[in-house]
C-alpha cells in the first residue's frame, strides 16, 4: 500500500506535460502575417530572406523550406492568439534605422521572433574570378570556409534583440521543431510571468524608498519644528532672566542711595533700564506657539540627510504638507 501513495506521490511530483501545438500540412486560411509574408517571398529560387522588411515574418532560409516554415509560424501565431495574446508587426528606429520585426505579445511584453535555417561551415571552394585574383595578387587571402544551409530551422529572438538568448528552439536529432513549439509558447510565458514579477518587485522597492524619503522628510520638519521652538523658548528665557536681572540692578541702584534723592542722570538712566526690561521680559504680554519656519529643501535635506529632489517636495510656502493621504502626512495634525 505504501508503495502505492509512494508512487502516486511521485507522479503527482512530475510537471504537467506540455501541450503540442498541431502544424497543418496544408495551408487553407493562413495566419494574415503568413498570408503577407508569402506575398513578400519574391521569385528567388535559391534563398528566401524576409528580414528588415515591414508587416512580414523574419525569414531566412533556403526556399525549399518556405513552405514548412511558414506553416510552423501559421501554428505558433494561431495558438498564441487562442490563449489570448497577439500577434503583430512592429517597427523601432535603432540608431536611426528602422528595425522590423514581428512579436507576439504577452501581458503587454513584445517577444520578438524569426525564423532562420541554421548553417554549416564547409570548406570554400575558389570561383574561378577568385583564382584568377589570387593569380595576379598572390597576397590575397581566399577563404578558408563558406556557411551552407543545413536544413535545420530555428526559431527564436533576433539576433541582437534584447531577448537574443532567452528562447530559441531547433531541429535537432532528437526532434523536430514543430515538437518544441508548445515548449517555447511555454518559455515565452514564463518570461512574461517573470518580467511581470520583477517589475512589482522594483514597484514595491520604488516605492518602499519613497515612503522611506517621504517618512524622512517628514521627520526631518518635526525636528526642525522643534530645534526652532527650543530656539525660541531658550531666548524667552534668557531675555526674562536677564529683565529680572536689570529690575533686580535697579532695585539695587535705588536701595543705595536710600533717602537720599537719586542724581537726575542716574534717575534718567535706571528709568531707560525699566523700560528695557519691559520690552525684554516676554512675559509682558500672553505667550503663544512661535509659527513655524519655511519648509525648504535645504533646511531639510541637512536635517534627513537625502537628497531633497528625489521626488516631489511635499511642503508649500507655508509649510503645509500637500501631497496625498496615501503618503506620510504633516506630523502637526
Amino acid at each position: 500500500m505504501s508503495t502505492l501513495i509512494d508512487e502516486e506521490a511521485e507522479k503527482a511530483a512530475q510537471p504537467l506535460p506540455v501541450p503540442a501545438v498541431d502544424v497543418p500540412e496544408i495551408l487553407d486560411r493562413p495566419h494574415r502575417l503568413v498570408r503577407a509574408t508569402r506575398k513578400a517571398l519574391g521569385r528567388s529560387q535559391r534563398v528566401t530572406d524576409t528580414r528588415g522588411k515591414p508587416a512580414v515574418i523574419p525569414l531566412y532560409l533556403s526556399r525549399p523550406l518556405a513552405d514548412r516554415a511558414l506553416r510552423i509560424m501559421h501554428a505558433l501565431f494561431t495558438e498564441a492568439e487562442r490563449r489570448g495574446y497577439t500577434v503583430e508587426a512592429q517597427s523601432d528606429l535603432q540608431r536611426g534605422e528602422a528595425v522590423h520585426t514581428v512579436a507576439i505579445v504577452i501581458q503587454c511584453r513584445a517577444f520578438p521572433l524569426a525564423l532562420t535555417e541554421r548553417t554549416t561551415k564547409v570548406p570554400h571552394e575558389p570561383t574561378p574570378q577568385e583564382r584568377r585574383q589570387h593569380e595576379r595578387n598572390p597576397w590575397t587571402r581566399l577563404p578558408k570556409y563558406d556557411e551552407e544551409f543545413n536544413g535545420r530551422l530555428a526559431l527564436g529572438a533576433p539576433s541582437g534583440s534584447w531577448y537574443q538568448h532567452s528562447y530559441c528552439y531547433s531541429d535537432s536529432a532528437r526532434w523536430t521543431l514543430e515538437s518544441r513549439l508548445g515548449h517555447l509558447l511555454q518559455n515565452l510565458e514564463r518570461l512574461a510571468a517573470e518580467a511581470d514579477r520583477r517589475e512589482r518587485e522594483k514597484e514595491l522597492r520604488e516605492a518602499e524608498q519613497r515612503r522611506r524619503w517621504y517618512a524622512a522628510v517628514a521627520r526631518a520638519r518635526e525636528q526642525q519644528i522643534e530645534q526652532h521652538r527650543a530656539m525660541i523658548l531658550t531666548g524667552q528665557i534668557r531675555d526674562w532672566r536677564q529683565a529680572e536681572e536689570i529690575r533686580a540692578f535697579c532695585q539695587a541702584a535705588r536701595a543705595r542711595a536710600g533717602e537720599a534723592p537719586v542724581a537726575t542722570e542716574e534717575a534718567d538712566w535706571l528709568e531707560w533700564a525699566e523700560a528695557y526690561a519691559v520690552q525684554l521680559d516676554p512675559l509682558r504680554e500672553p505667550l503663544r506657539t512661535p509659527v513655524d519656519p519655511p519648509a525648504g529643501r535645504e533646511a531639510l535635506r541637512e536635517l534627513a540627510k537625502i537628497d531633497a529632489y528625489a521626488y516631489a517636495w511635499p511642503f508649500d510656502a507655508d509649510g503645509r504638507w500637500t501631497l496625498p493621504g496615501d503618503c506620510p502626512t504633516d506630523p502637526r495634525t
